[in-house]
């Protein structure tokens, strides 16, 4: 009985060291670098500092020190946060322009913008596929009247066909 739970005991002992150890080994903390922070204004009203600002922008590297996710907004005013590949290569991008109108971008491996989502900044939505030279073959969209329509495209950019 006393041989049971004294190998109990080791066993709990050494399954905690593993434990600990894989978890370090996983759970291991990376360093995180931020840009400078703007000069924080103190709140008058509420008599508490505003919280720290990152205003260069804000940008995520793999292990290796790749860019692999960018937040920024442009001196411009547009916003956006922009994914990459291991090779540095633009896949996915979020912006929003200066005049509030919102995009989805999506490129393929060859870095060449293949499906844009847009809303106008009057509100109109807009589907586009490009083909490999960037000239969009496709367009589906909603129109200011609510009307739907799909448009099909030319290499030269003539409409081929219109629906409806």
């Amino acid at each position: 009985m006393k041989k049971t739970l004294l190998l109990y005991g080791v066993l709990v002992f050494a399954g905690g060291l593993a434990g600990g150890a894989l978890t370090d080994a996983v759970c291991r903390s990376r360093p995180v670098t931020a840009a400078q922070a703007a000069p924080q204004v103190a709140n008058k009203s509420a008599g508490v500092a505003a919280p720290p600002l990152v205003t260069t922008g804000l940008v995520l590297v793999d292990a290796a020190g790749r860019p692999r996710v960018k937040f920024e907004v442009t001196d411009e005013g547009q916003a956006g946060l922009a994914m990459y590949d291991r090779d540095n290569h633009p896949r996915a991008q979020i912006v929003i322009d200066n005049q509030g109108a919102p995009s989805v971008r999506l490129y393929d491996t060859s870095n060449k913008l293949r499906i844009s989502l847009e809303v106008s900044s009057d509100g109109i939505p807009t589907v586009r596929l490009m083909d490999n030279a960037g000239h969009a073959r496709e367009l589906l969209g909603v129109d200011a009247e609510g009307d739907g329509g799909l448009d099909f495209y030319a290499r030269d950019g003539t409409v081929l066909r219109e629906l409806p």
